[in-house]
């Protein structure tokens, strides 16, 4: 499986159809979480989802369920499968786009990648976005019983996600600006 994630980042970086089609498919996901996230509140007691709360934690999962409505309950359920989408275009994105920076900066530093079967570790933000959807997921179909490691699970989730995306895109924005200046370096030599 990790060969044929790696593989379809390197066809995604070398295909510029392939990656517009990510980048849109990227951004038309994140605007469906955003309109279904902006609608939710008033289904929830002014609660957003619990994916769009990032200082949430354990002690607060249940309280706020509690506030839910049957139409909180529809509209999680739509931003859930949608959110199963989302992080993997993104985390595509931001593994086909440093792909791309490495291949043509630092061809070393790439085949190293490549040949250790690393390129998806970009993509590691997305494993505990799932992580914490079917920790949700969880809470919510248990409800009103109450797992008190499931919020736990759900927060944790949260935070590795957060800094490996974060990581992620600080390298990917790195990567691409030592590759454009490495070709504009190439481009005033001329």
């Amino acid at each position: 499986m990790l060969d044929r994630l790696q593989n379809l980042v390197i066809r995604v970086s070398r295909t510029w159809w392939l990656y517009l089609g990510v980048v849109l498919l990227s951004a038309g996901s994140l605007l469906s979480l955003l309109r279904i996230g902006g609608k939710f509140p008033a289904h929830a007691a002014g609660n957003t989802p619990f994916d769009l709360q990032n200082a949430l934690t354990p002690a607060e999962v249940y309280p706020q369920l509690g506030t839910w409505t049957d139409s909180a309950y529809q509209l999680y359920y739509a931003f859930t499968l949608i959110d199963y989408a989302f992080p993997f275009f993104a985390g595509l994105f931001i593994a086909s786009t440093s792909a791309f920076a490495m291949r043509n900066s630092l061809p070393g530093w790439y085949a190293a990648l490549v040949e250790r079967k690393l390129l998806p570790a970009f993509m590691l933000g997305t494993a505990f976005d799932w992580l914490e959807n079917l920790a949700a997921l969880g809470v919510i179909s248990l409800y009103p019983a109450e797992a008190g490691w499931l919020p736990v699970m759900l927060v944790s989730a949260k935070k590795l996600k957060l800094v490996c995306v974060m990581a992620g895109q600080a390298a990917m924005l790195l990567l691409l600006i030592y590759a454009a200046g490495k070709w504009l370096a190439t481009r005033i030599r001329r």
